[in-house]
């Protein structure tokens, strides 16, 4: 039996958004974007990403260079994610997909098994 050290919360054909219960974190992955994050921390930035008007962010940006026109800063001076429309909407998808929460977790170890049992 394969350990169970982590369960996949939502998935797109882009990206994947898992729970590691080794360190505890929302790990999300999106394209060529990795963030891990504490609960707490994801579901602040879920929220951000999903309140975004990306019409707005196409349109402000309009005449740059850029190909994608959806920049959006995330925290650091000389960093933005950047989407077009597509991706944008496929991300706030991805991080719509609720986390499970389960109200028992018990880890079981024996001699053949490691893993974990999750009642609902």
């Amino acid at each position: 039996m394969e350990n169970i050290k982590q369960i996949i919360v939502g998935q797109t054909i882009h990206g994947m958004v898992f729970k590691c219960f080794k360190c505890n974190l929302i790990h999300v992955e999106f394209k060529n974007l990795n963030f891990n994050f504490t609960a707490e921390q994801y579901k602040h930035f879920a929220d951000y990403i999903k309140s975004l008007d990306g019409a707005q962010w196409e349109s402000a940006n309009r005449n740059s260079s850029y190909i994608r026109k959806i920049m959006i800063p995330i925290g650091y001076q000389n960093i933005n994610m950047m989407f077009n429309s597509d991706e944008l909407s496929e991300f706030k998808t991805l991080l719509s997909i609720s986390q499970p929460d389960y109200t028992y977790k018990q880890y079981i170890k024996t001699n053949q098994l490691d893993f974990f049992v999750f009642l609902n």
